[in-house]
């Protein structure tokens, strides 16, 4: 690879480490640390993507967050169907008729990107993802049931591709596989307490025209709301949006 290109994937990984990070703001050292880059490069790079808009810097933190140009791009970029916009009515008689939050994500590469989330009207709410927020494939009921839709050979990759970033997430390689395992033979991703202590998710994959698994719902509660009956109730709620969102993108 040459030294541009380098440096360009470099630049999209620090874009990517920023994005996908609960932090809001990150110092130069722990962007250093986390990414496996020495701070003269991070420093470089920083103030390179701070000029061109792609992150902001806050005077007062001190730390970097995600700037104003990856957002005008990305008005740019909308696909011709918008995903978000088509979805948004079965979502929403999913959180109506569960009275749970409901969410959409994307895959992005090896991570999914929350794109909706709409509150039901159950008292306590649960508040797992925010708009825009990015996670390696496998974590979290979506997207444990879009890595589980993967085919053999495309999961494996993802695995390797994502291993490093497991233990942020408490996983080894072995616990995810075997939950891809577990969700594969139920036909539904259930995640209880691993992706937020008391909360209780269950997914399934969206399918394109073409077959190919490329975003998935998920409904989330609090685990003593979730039990097996009810567990089973969502399920099908959750079906039968991804059967209607199937239905849009197909027509």
């Amino acid at each position: 690879m040459s030294a541009p290109a380098k440096t360009v994937a470099k630049a999209v990984e620090l874009l990517r480490f920023v994005a996908s990070s609960k932090a809001r703001n990150l110092r130069l050292v722990d962007i250093a640390q986390m990414t496996s880059l020495d701070k003269s490069t991070t420093h470089r790079l920083l103030q390179r993507l701070e000029r061109e808009r792609m992150l902001v810097r806050d005077p007062w933190q001190r730390g970097y967050r995600l700037g104003p140009l990856l957002y005008e791009l990305g008005l740019a970029a909308l696909p011709p169907t918008n995903l978000r916009e088509l979805s948004e009515p079965a979502l929403q008689r999913l959180a109506q008729t569960t009275g749970d939050m409901a969410f959409l994500l994307v895959r992005s590469g090896y991570e999914t990107v929350c794109l909706n989330r709409i509150a039901g009207s159950f008292e306590i709410q649960t508040m797992t993802r925010s708009i825009g927020d990015r996670h390696p494939l496998g974590i979290g009921a979506g997207g444990l049931a879009l890595l589980a839709a993967l085919n053999d050979n495309e999961m494996r990759l993802a695995l390797k591709a994502i291993a490093s970033q497991l233990p942020r997430y408490q996983l080894t390689e072995a616990e995810l596989r075997d939950r891809v395992q577990m969700a594969r033979e139920q036909g539904r991703a259930v995640d209880e307490g691993a992706s937020a202590s008391g909360i209780t998710a269950i997914g399934r994959a969206i399918r394109s025209p073409g077959g190919n698994p490329f975003a998935a719902v998920f409904v989330a509660s609090i685990s003593s709301r979730m039990m097996d009956g009810r567990l089973t109730y969502v399920d099908r709620q959750i079906a039968a949006c991804v059967q209607e969102i199937e239905r849009c993108l197909a027509a």
